[in-house]
């Protein structure tokens, strides 16, 4: 008999070798296929692809030295991307500190794409993060929506940006049950991020507080985000312009300007004029609030200039509200409510699809204030367009709880009925200051009480009227707004001076811890001792004491003792 093994290969063998010829066949084809298509690719991420993908086949076919050579071209173009992306990441923030913020924007994208190819995942998330901040800037909303989606799924964002990212995303899409929980997670979690966490965690986590209407939060990352860039300066600037804005919608103006007084010298010295022109519009701001038409006219002036120039909404935003705000503080509605009607409305190149909602109450009591004089149909009709404005005010405040906001827009629904039902607006009133006086600032209880006294006098109430406006008078003298205590004095004088008499009964008008609060004064206590007495703060009780002096329309603790004295039931 033979042996089978002499008799030659079997058939099985024979086609499993013709196979493995006709697999290694294609993968040589493959191979070269690929290479030559990379050597045709435009784009340098589709390259390094392309010689990867070469080099496996090359691989696969029992080629290692093509394959080592493929791989090592691939990490070439891969070197080449890397560099290309740094080069135009610096190129994207020298234009974001000091250049036009679009071509900023673009620099940006392009880096983050170069680092994607370059398989660099962290490079490519700082170039998102600043691509996102240039549309920020910008007033780009659907930019900064596409870098917010990219982002929230970026593998090497942390948990507290990828947060922060979706809420706002969900926010523009007006997806609020999926925003708010998100932007709310951000905060906290930002709150209680490790030192070492990422650089854009606390200022995220503090834009996210601040949405929420949480402004002690806001103010507290804000803070923890300036002491961890005590080393490197550079962000300096930028950081006291976040706290300088939180400070601004907290309405503590004269902080806000001190802060924004420091960023700018900060910002001068390092050639940050972007950041620079935002900090003259915080300037304007509070310039403003005081009535210096001059120094507000001068910071708004140079912050449009910049603004202009390259292209940036929120500086933009910053002066032009400034100067609606001058306007109504100097009795000139009409000429507010042609300022402050792009900015809610987005009808001019100065808009911001964010900080529109801040600009609202602005807005709505400048139209109040201006068609007081006209015919009622066109009265009706100016309030109701206000009132849908005033709506996507409402709306926030309501998903997210916000009281000051809350607070903000019964304000705005008590002027408005002042306006349009005049005999409707002391409930509405009502409802606003007590609200506004358990969370509001100093100058919003001055606004509402103002608000109140001039719908007061309008109905012919002097007497009324005159107790709201001396206290909107103290409260606007003891934050520094001086422009509106003289209005305030001016809606006094029309009401006529306030007679002894005139003013209300500690029971009627003092809450009964106010009235703690002033009779403890009167016996001669200072704030402290009060504060132990009633266990609470010495903040809470100069807080109620201030409020005591303005609903009694008095000055000094001498005075308090003669009211408690001449009023005793």
């Amino acid at each position: 008999m033979c042996d089978p093994q002499a008799a030659g290969p079997q058939p099985g063998s024979r086609r499993r070798t013709r196979a493995a010829g006709r697999t290694r066949r294609l993968h040589v084809r493959c191979s070269a296929a690929l290479a030559r298509a990379a050597e045709r690719a435009e784009d340098d991420g589709a390259r390094a692809r392309r010689l990867t993908a070469a080099a496996d086949h090359a691989r696969r076919a029992g080629l290692p030295r093509r394959a080592t050579a493929l791989r090592a071209l691939s990490l070439r173009r891969k070197a080449v991307s890397a560099a290309r992306g740094q080069t135009e990441l610096t190129r994207g923030l020298q234009s974001l500190r000091a250049g036009e913020v679009i071509n900023a924007r673009e620099a940006l994208h392009l880096a983050a794409a170069l680092y994607r190819h370059a398989d660099r995942p962290d490079d490519e998330l700082t170039a998102l993060l600043h691509a996102a901040e240039a549309s920020w800037t910008a007033g780009d909303g659907a930019g900064y929506a596409g870098a917010a989606l990219r982002i929230s799924g970026h593998g090497a964002a942390p948990g507290e940006l990828r947060d922060y990212f979706r809420g706002v995303a969900a926010a523009l899409r007006c997806d609020h049950a999926r925003s708010v929980p998100a932007l709310r997670a951000a905060s906290l979690r930002g709150a209680a991020a490790a030192a070492e966490s990422h650089p854009a965690v606390p200022v995220l986590a503090c834009r996210a507080a601040l949405m929420l209407g949480d402004v002690s939060q806001a103010r507290d990352l804000a803070g923890r985000a300036l002491a961890r860039a005590a080393g490197p300066r550079r962000t300096v600037p930028e950081l006291l312009g976040l706290l300088a804005l939180v400070e601004l919608v907290a309405d503590n103006h004269a902080r806000a300007g001190a802060h924004a007084e420091r960023g700018l010298e900060a910002a001068v010295a390092t050639g940050r004029l972007n950041t620079a022109a935002q900090l003259h519009g915080t300037l304007a701001m509070a310039a403003a609030v005081r009535g210096d038409a001059a120094t507000c006219r001068d910071h708004a002036r140079r912050a449009l200039g910049t603004a202009q120039a390259h292209g940036l909404m929120v500086p933009a935003l910053l002066a032009t509200w400034s100067l609606g705000l001058l306007d109504l503080a100097q009795q000139r509605p009409r000429a507010a409510v042609e300022l402050l009607r792009p900015l809610v409305l987005g009808e001019s190149g100065v808009h911001h699809f964010a900080w529109r909602v801040r600009v609202i109450p602005s807005f709505v009591e400048a139209v109040a204030l201006a068609v007081a004089g006209l015919p009622a149909p066109a009265r009706k009709r100016a309030c109701r367009q206000a009132r849908l404005i005033l709506r996507t005010l409402e709306e926030w405040a309501e998903v997210t709880g916000d009281r000051r906001a809350r607070a903000t827009v019964l304000h705005c629904r008590a002027v408005l009925a002042a306006t349009a039902a005049p005999a409707c607006a002391d409930p509405c009133f009502g409802r606003a200051l007590a609200l506004v006086e358990r969370v509001g600032s100093e100058f919003a209880q001055a606004r509402t009480k103002l608000a109140f006294g001039m719908a007061l006098r309008r109905l012919r109430r002097p007497g009324d009227a005159r107790a709201h406006l001396r206290g909107a008078m103290l409260l606007f003298e003891a934050c520094g707004a001086g422009v509106w205590a003289e209005r305030a004095r001016d809606e006094m004088r029309a009401a006529g001076q306030a007679e002894p008499g005139d003013r209300p009964r500690p029971a009627a008008s003092l809450t009964p811890q106010q009235l703690r609060v002033a009779r403890h004064v009167a016996e001669g206590r200072t704030n402290r001792e009060v504060a132990a007495l009633l266990a609470v703060s010495h903040r809470t009780v100069d807080h109620h004491l201030r409020n005591v002096f303005a609903a009694l329309g008095i000055r000094s603790r001498v005075e308090l003792v003669h009211a408690l004295t001449a009023h005793q039931p």
